[in-house]
């Protein structure tokens, strides 16, 4: 095991339940400065390793061993996120799922959940919530970010758009 990385596959499950009984939270800082606006997410999300997962009806499967749970705290605590919002979130655990399941063991299965997200409502695109999600798997998994190439377009819109390029992870 490298120093400074997270092996979640030495862990052991005792009887009574999994090895880790409650979430670990994190929060992660996402920022993107690139043209005429910026975008700004900070959330907060955590993790739960399980020996099985109960009430997988209020989860949504990301993978067979990773699954998501939307627990967003209520506003003001938190913003509110759209069901295509989440999607976006949800698509940036898929996209990195690989790194995070060479942590797990084969039995084991991975809890995410959301639950404090705040961001400018007129500085955002969908995208930055793909990109937040794998910033904060990154930092608290302990791999490194990935590449993802970003450009702003001054001619798009009204005020320009950042163009998102997930094709290198």
């Amino acid at each position: 095991m490298e120093i400074g990385k997270i092996n979640l596959k030495n862990m052991e499950f005792s009887e009574e339940g999994p090895f880790i009984e409650k979430f670990i939270w994190t929060k992660s800082n996402y920022k993107l400065m690139l043209g005429k606006w910026k975008i700004g997410i900070i959330l907060e999300a955590g993790y739960q390793l399980l020996k099985s997962v109960e009430n997988k009806e209020s989860c949504v499967k990301l993978t067979d061993q990773i699954y998501f749970q939307n627990m967003l705290f209520p506003y003001p605590y938190s913003q509110p996120l759209t069901n295509e919002e989440l999607e976006c979130f949800c698509r940036g655990l898929k996209l990195i799922s690989n790194q995070i399941e060479k942590l797990l063991q084969k039995d084991s299965y991975l809890k995410i959940a959301l639950r404090v997200i705040q961001f400018e409502d007129c500085n955002i695109q969908n995208e930055a919530f793909t990109a937040s999600a794998i910033q904060w798997a990154s930092e608290t998994f302990k791999f490194p970010m990935p590449q993802i190439s970003v450009y702003f377009n001054d001619s798009k819109g009204q005020n320009g758009i950042y163009l998102f390029d997930f094709s290198l992870i």
